[in-house]
C-alpha cells in the first residue's frame, strides 16, 4: 500500500524493520481583526495522534515522502473521522491563538491544507537487543521493557 510518511531526522545504522505511526496533519490560519489596527495573522500546524487523540504543534509542515510498504507495517488510526479532527484542531489552533492576542472577536478560521502522515519507528538490534527508535528525536525504547509495560496493562 501507498502511505505518506513524515520525513525522518533519525535512523539507525542497520534496522530490521519498522512501524508507521498514524497522524493527521492540520495547517490551519487564524485571522484576527483588532480595534484601530491591522488584521493579524497567525499559521498553526496542528500534528494529531490517531491512537490517543492528542495534539502538538509544529513550526511548519513537515516533509512528507510517499513510501510503497506492507500492509502489516501500519498501525490502523482509532480516530478516523475528519469532521472531528477538523474541529479538535480549529478549536486547539484557536486556544493558541489566545495565548499570542488579545481580540475582541473569534477569529476568523481557516483550514489551509490536512493530510494523513505516518510517523515511522525504526526496529533493530544494539548489542543483541531489540529497539524502537524514534525517527523524529532519535529516543530509543528496548523492546523487552515496552513488552513488559503492555503486559502488565
Amino acid at each position: 500500500m501507498k502511505v505518506q510518511v513524515m520525513k525522518p531526522r533519525f535512523k539507525p545504522d542497520d534496522h530490521e524493520s519498522f512501524i508507521l505511526y498514524p497522524y493527521h496533519i492540520f495547517y490551519i490560519r487564524l485571522h484576527y481583526k483588532r480595534l484601530g489596527m491591522k488584521e493579524r495573522i497567525f499559521h498553526y500546524f496542528g500534528y494529531i495522534d490517531l491512537l490517543r487523540m492528542g495534539i502538538e504543534r509544529g513550526d511548519n509542515m513537515i516533509g512528507i515522502e510517499e513510501w510503497d510498504v506492507d500492509e502489516k507495517n501500519v498501525i490502523k488510526p482509532l480516530i478516523t473521522d475528519h469532521e472531528e479532527l477538523k474541529k479538535f484542531a480549529m478549536k486547539k489552533a484557536v486556544e493558541w491563538g489566545a495565548l499570542r492576542i488579545v481580540s475582541w472577536w473569534h477569529p476568523l478560521v481557516e483550514v489551509v491544507d490536512d493530510l494523513r502522515a505516518y510517523k515511522i519507528f525504526w526496529i533493530y538490534k544494539k548489542n543483541n537487543k531489540s529497539f524502537l527508535m524514534d525517527s523524529f528525536d532519535g529516543h530509543e525504547f528496548p523492546m523487552d521493557e515496552l513488552i513488559k509495560h503492555i503486559k502488565q496493562k
